[in-house]
């Protein structure tokens, strides 16, 4: 599914570039009038839109006529399917991952990874010394629990063990509450105008 997006999102973005490329030199083709020079009729005879148009007549005829092939039914067929596909990439949104907490017979205790972030990094703010972090939350494809990595940043003044302490005793809570979750504290110095709150 996430190939299909990339490259409904990559065909989108080619056929709105030829699109504006287009409307451009319609745009500039329309300044002039007459057969000759900058005018619609030269940029037609340009393209070949005549020859275009009956090969295209010729086509479309036969298609009627019923004179043609199974392949063009085929390559027919072949492009609706390519086109549902590329539809169904752009239009389906990806499931959010979600980190999952609890799994017990009364339900499931599930976090988005956004939302479970900002709660860790509240919590890992009220350590003593840490003047401000950063949280990654890593849940697994499959099962229960995952990883959160929380980078808290302190002054120079700090002792980065009593920060990882700290850290970890505001985050005791929620690694006790779920033992699949795998809590890494590392603390770093921010630079000189780092204090903590």
């Amino acid at each position: 599914m996430i190939l299909l997006r990339a490259l409904s999102h990559l065909v989108a973005f080619v056929l709105l570039t030829a699109l504006a490329l287009a409307g451009l030199a319609a745009a500039l083709f329309s300044i002039g009038s007459g057969s000759e020079g900058l005018s619609l009729p030269s940029l037609a005879n340009l393209l070949a839109l005549p020859a275009l148009e009956e090969a295209v007549g010729t086509f479309l005829g036969g298609l009627e006529g019923g004179s043609l092939g199974n392949e063009t039914a085929l390559f027919g067929a072949l492009a609706v399917l390519v086109s549902l596909l590329l539809l169904l990439g752009a239009l389906r949104n990806p499931a959010e991952r979600t980190m999952l907490l609890a799994d017990r017979r009364a339900g499931r205790i599930a976090a988005r990874r956004r939302p479970l972030g900002q709660a860790v990094a509240a919590l890992a703010s009220r350590a003593r010394g840490v003047a401000a972090t950063k949280v990654r939350v890593k849940p697994r494809r499959r099962g229960l629990g995952g990883r959160i990595e929380v980078a808290a940043m302190h002054s120079r003044r700090s002792d980065p063990k009593e920060v990882d302490a700290g850290v970890t005793e505001s985050l005791k809570s929620l690694a006790g509450e779920s033992r699949s979750v795998k809590v890494r504290t590392r603390p770093y110095t921010g630079g000189a105008g780092a204090r903590a709150e």
